[in-house]
Formats: C-alpha cells, structure tokens, sequence
C-alpha cells in the first residue's frame, strides 16, 4: 500500500509529463511587555543604490559559530520525525526527477520549457481584514509569546500636491517626549500603532522631494487617516526599483518548498522581464545552531540568470528539534543585505515550516525585526509550509499584519485550514466562501510584487479594510487593489 508521500510524488511527476509513466523512477516511502516604541532601534543601515555584482560563490556564512542546539520536548506543537524524512524523500524525488529531465537542471540556467516545482498556496490579508485578525489575536493571546500592539491601527499617507503616492518618504512621528520613524510603502501609507493611553495626538512629520509637511494624528479615533500634502510634483524613476529578499528555512523537511524558490526566482526573470522595473533580490537561508552554518546570504542581485544559479546549490539538511533560528534569519536579512535607499518597494518574503526558537535570548527577536522593518519601510511577507505549528502561524501573521504584508500558506494539510480570517476580498465572494485566495506560490509572490507597482499610481486613500472589513461588504464594494 503507497503511503501519502509516494502518491503525492508519483502524481506530481505524473502530472509534470506525459510519458512519466513509462520511465523507472519510483517514490520510496517516503506577554512579553507591549513594545516601547522609544525602546526599538530605527536607524537605517547602510544602504546602497548600486547593484552588488552577482556572488561569485555559493554565498556567505554569516552565524559567526556553529553554538549547541538547545532541546525541547516535541510534544503538541512539534515535528514528528517522519514529517522531516518524508522532506528528505521529496527532496529524493525532486532530484530523481531532474535526473529523468522532468525539472530543470541544477545549475539553474534558463531553458525554455523547464518545469516548475509549484507548490499550491492560499493567503490571508490581515489588514483588509483587520477586526477578524483582532478576534483571532485575542483568541490565541495565552500563546503569543512577543506581543505586538495592534490595536489602534492609524494610517499616514503622504501625497504630492496632486494626490498621488509618495513612496519611500520618511515619517518621524513625535508626541510624549520620545519620536520614531517609519517610511512610506509604494502606496504612499504607513501603519502606526499607538496606545490609546498616550497623549491625546501625536505629530506625524514627512519629509521627501525636497519638501516637509506636518499634520496631527488623532490618537483616539479608530482607523483614522493623516493626511501629509507636500506641495510637489513627485519625481520617481522611469523603472521602478524593488528589492525583494527572501528568507529561507532550509532545513531537512523543506525540500519542496526549496524548489518552488528556485522556480519563483525564475519566473520573476522570465514575466517580470519585459515591465518596467528595476527589481533586485537576495535570498538568506538559515538552519538552527546544530547545525554546521546557521546562516547563509546571497546578496542583491539585479541579474536573475547569475542569481538563479548562485542559489541552485541550496538543499535541504539539518535541523534537529522542531524550532529553528528563524530570528536570526529575519535578522540577518534586515541588517547584513544592503537595501537601496532609493527603491520604492521593499518586500521580505520568509517560508518556513517550523516556528523560531524562542528560547535563544542573545540575538533580536522577530518583534524587534517587524518594528525595525517597518521603519524602513520592509514589508515582510511570510509563508508557513506545511506542518507549521500555531505558535509559528501567530509569528508569522503577527509580522506580516504589523508591516502592512500578507501571510500565505502551503496548500498541502498545513497552516491554512486551522486559520481564521483575512482573505482576499475578490475570490471569497460566490458559492464557495473561503476567506482566502489560492495560487501558485510563485504567481501569489508575482502578484504581491505587481500589486505593490499598481498602488504607486492607484488613490492612497483607497484602504482595504478601513471601517470595515472587506469580506463584511457586499462583493461589488470590495476593495481589491492593494
């Protein structure tokens, strides 16, 4: 009798051609305290609006030691040992079936016709949703471990005299003796999450083009909009620079969704080629403390092809327990690669099966990350694959909902079926109200990049899920451009 494992890898080659059926390859069974907003680093790193040449080698280790890996018990919220061998099966199977022709080599080099490694994916838009997202924080409250305040979520945009989107302008928000910073997205907004105890209103300050512009933010109101005009034309560039990082859980069970980066950077070269865009992306991958290198970094790259084939060495290996050094990953994403000051989308993109290893106290914590990344203007999209327990589904939409991203889910009996709320205003209206859209992992991460370009022209005041949440209207009132 198959197991589950080798139906699936038979059907996915099965699927990928023809004439499979006749080769011989066969698939062996396989709270903490609220966040001080005065207590959180915002200074930008260096940056650079260079290109880095592609890495001439695999990539860089940057753990800076191996250290010993910390035990804890599996129990509930662990990873049986048979869901890491069957990643290492897959992970088999994938190379049997490059080996076969069926995927593209390993060099990564660019062919026509190579077969992607797709993996099915759903999403949950927590901002368009933002009350549902509320009722499910409070719900899972006993569990989150680094408690980021939420509640009173306010809106800044910035406009030139002519209302359109101020991307990348800075914003130092002052009030109660303390000031901090956050950076536009590409639709000229940026999240703020003050307490309703603090003073009445806070002063939002933006500064960009050449012009500065200040206006109040009502602290109490609900969903309020602060609206900066600065009296500007707006200048941005002919091709629109984005700098996309992803952050990689490579570890033993991930072989699956290894391939399906691999093919997502290329798709991004071969239908993002002919738009008008300046897109670089870098890629950091990370293990536990077990584990030989923790982590790894490819740098910004703006040629995919040498990129491509830069990371076709990644596989996976290691692990241990169920935790692994997400945080140092997050970390290393938002300090060690150089982000251009000038881009007017920014996007982390993190896909992992396993939560962070909360215990480890020497290194900064994913709530630390989220508000720095938030205050350059980072959105950090996350992806939990299959088998991710709920301490690591909170992690994720905790970050994905505090920097204005989404958090998707592997489509393979994961996280998406025990989630509640979000959804992609579009696709949960009709017969089958899902609450959330579903896609190839890398059409949903084209898509996020194409949504980012279309709201650097679409109305800033336009908000999914201001007021109201977008799966609480009727379908012709959603708010589907992001």
């Amino acid at each position: 009798m198959e197991t589950i494992g080798a139906r699936r890898c038979l059907l996915a080659m099965l699927k990928a051609v023809s004439f499979l059926a006749a080769l011989a390859i066969s698939c062996k069974a396989s709270k903490p305290d609220n966040i001080d907003f005065s207590s959180h680093e915002t200074t930008r790193s260096n940056a650079t609006n260079a290109d880095e040449p592609p890495p001439a080698e695999a990539g860089r280790d940057e753990s800076g030691g191996t250290g010993t890996a910390m035990a804890l018990d599996e129990g509930a919220m662990g990873k049986r040992d048979s869901d890491r061998a069957d990643g290492h099966m897959r992970m088999k199977s994938v190379e049997r079936a490059r080996s076969a022709g069926v995927l593209g080599s390993s060099s990564g080099d660019y062919a026509s016709g190579y077969a992607q490694a797709q993996v099915a994916a759903g999403e949950w838009d927590d901002n368009a949703n933002y009350r549902d997202y509320l009722k499910w924080v409070s719900k899972t409250e006993q569990e989150v471990v680094q408690h980021l305040h939420v509640s009173n979520r306010k809106f800044i945009v910035v406009t030139d005299r002519k209302g359109k989107p101020m991307p990348n302008c800075p914003v130092t928000i002052k009030g109660g003796g303390s000031s901090f910073s956050l950076v536009t997205m590409a639709s000229g907004r940026a999240l703020l999450f003050p307490e309703k105890s603090a003073k009445r209103s806070l002063i939002a300050m933006a500064s960009c083009g050449g012009r500065t512009g200040f206006a109040t933010v009502d602290v109490q109101k609900d969903d309020a909009v602060t609206k900066l005009v600065l009296w500007t034309d707006r200048e941005l560039p002919a091709r629109r620079p984005i700098d996309i990082a992803f952050v990689l859980d490579t570890t033993g069970s991930m072989g699956e969704e290894i391939e399906a980066v691999k093919s997502t950077i290329r798709s991004v070269a071969d239908q993002l080629a002919k738009d008008q865009i300046d897109i670089r992306i870098g890629l950091v991958e990370y293990r536990d403390r077990s584990d030989q290198v923790v982590t790894r970094t490819f740098p910004f790259s703006s040629d995919l092809a040498a990129f491509s084939r830069s990371v076709s060495v990644l596989t996976a290996e290691g692990g241990g327990d169920t935790p692994e050094d997400m945080q140092l990953g997050l970390s290393t994403a938002l300090d060690k690669l150089q982000w251009r000051s000038d881009a007017v989308a920014r996007m982390m993109v993190v896909i992992a099966d396993a939560p962070p290893h909360l215990d480890y106290t020497n290194e900064k914590d994913y709530g630390n990350t989220a508000f720095r990344a938030a205050a350059r203007g980072i959105k950090i999209y996350t992806v939990a694959a299959s088998g991710m327990d709920d301490i690591g589904q909170i992690v994720m939409r905790q970050m994905s909902q505090f920097t204005g991203a989404t958090n998707m889910f592997v489509l393979r009996g994961g996280a998406g079926p025990q989630s509640v709320g979000g959804g992609d205003p579009k696709s949960s209206c009709g017969g089958t109200h899902t609450n959330y859209s579903s896609g190839n992992l890398d059409q949903l991460i084209i898509d996020k990049i194409r949504r980012e370009l279309r709201s650097i022209d679409a109305d800033p005041m336009l908000i999914p899920g201001r007021d109201q949440d977008e799966r609480a209207k009727p379908c012709d009132k959603r708010i589907t451009t992001i």
